[in-house]
């Protein structure tokens, strides 16, 4: 069985912080925030040299809170990646059987940051304050993530979700952010590339360590990785997501079908009026997106030269451009632009079906069965 969550924030009830190492805690130390008055916080940002060595870690927060009669309470945020915590990238995706080495591993983690080991059950029983179930769809049939994207941002959201606001960023990216929860489909080669430049520029965080993991498939076409997310932040509004389960814990929410429907139902109502049929209207761009994919190998002149064929075609008919072209440049000139007026297939609409039908299997993608296909055929 399948789950496919990336971002995870656990809640953990600490009796006493000076446990921990709190040295490299800031902007103070844990000392600082235990002698300090009233609410307070601090953070432990793994340091960049992780990054470099290929190491994924956490991030930390601890917080410090005053309860009712000066009663003091601190809680550990503990906020990862569980697949990067796992695999070192999000492009491998985590089954239900994985969820004791996924603790072990955080349990790991966290011990080297704090020299305290926490045990397996604080972590699997720990609150969730985030929870981002994912879904990585592979292309390789040469369908440009860009085109699902540009389809994407043109839907009407607000019929959907309250109170929303729709992000575009460098065509790579849609973000939907409404009153509950966030949406983000995004081209996950091309956020990659953007984070090689600068992982400020990229919209995943931490992409730093799977650079070298992932670089060398953006070398190999046709393969295209469309990447949907349902971000869920705040305790409220996990409930809301959830509201059939007892508790709300790592343990509880760590579950396939749980993470599965909740991103076919986010799909299902933003698709809900989605007239397939028009998704591929044979306007000129629509029509070069849709050659440009269906001819892997074609140059820019020849494509545009296409596109054009195929628009003076539908209006004035096969014979009126033929005739044209006979009578400026001979009868060899219909025969070299002939082959090029074949329609392409309507690669939008059969996009859309690769999507639903992926959300539908929800099988995890492996980083390991594309890497060993380029190995031995030299390509994908």
């Amino acid at each position: 069985m399948n789950d496919m969550v990336d971002t995870v924030k656990l809640l953990i009830p600490v009796h006493n912080p000076l446990v921990f190492d709190g040295s490299r805690f800031t902007p103070i130390t844990l000392e600082q925030l235990v002698n300090s008055r009233g609410y307070g916080k601090t953070f432990l940002n793994p340091s960049p040299t992780y990054a470099k060595m290929g190491k994924y870690m956490p991030r930390l927060t601890m917080y410090k809170r005053v309860r009712k009669f000066g009663a003091v309470t601190y809680e550990l945020a503990v906020e990862f990646s569980a697949p990067k915590m796992l695999f070192g990238n999000n492009f491998d995706e985590l089954t239900e059987n994985d969820f004791d080495a996924l603790l072990t591993a955080l349990q790991s983690a966290l011990h080297e940051l704090l020299g305290h080991r926490f045990f397996k059950p604080q972590l699997a029983h720990a609150d969730i304050a985030a929870w981002h179930p994912s879904k990585n769809i592979v292309f390789l049939d040469y369908t440009s993530c860009q085109t699902i994207l540009n389809t994407m941002g043109k839907l009407d959201v607000s019929k959907t979700y309250d109170f929303q606001k729709t992000d575009f960023r460098d065509g790579h990216v849609v973000h939907i952010h409404a009153n509950s929860l966030d949406i983000a489909f995004y081209d996950k080669m091309a956020d990659l590339l953007k984070a090689k430049k600068s992982n400020k520029r990229a919209f995943e965080k931490d992409s730093s360590v799977q650079l070298n993991l992932l670089e060398g498939l953006s070398e190999y076409r046709p393969m295209e990785v469309f990447r949907y997310e349902v971000r869920f932040v705040g305790r409220a509004s996990i409930k809301r997501a959830y509201p059939d389960l007892e508790q709300w814990t790592f343990e509880s929410l760590f579950n396939m079908k749980l993470c599965q429907n909740t991103l076919l139902k986010h799909w299902k109502k933003l698709t809900a009026n989605v007239d397939m049929l028009a998704l591929d209207v044979k306007q000129p761009y629509e029509l070069l997106q849709n050659y440009l994919e269906a001819n892997d190998d074609v140059t820019p002149q020849a494509a545009l030269a296409a596109v054009a064929g195929m628009l003076i075609a539908s209006q004035a008919g096969v014979v009126g451009l033929r005739n044209t072209l006979e009578a400026r440049y001979g009868k060899q000139a219909w025969y070299r632009i002939k082959p090029l007026l074949n329609a392409p297939q309507a690669h939008r609409y059969t996009a859309f079906v690769h999507i639903d039908e992926a959300l539908q299997r929800y099988t995890p993608t492996k980083m390991s069965e594309f890497l060993s296909n380029i190995e031995n055929t030299g390509k994908l």
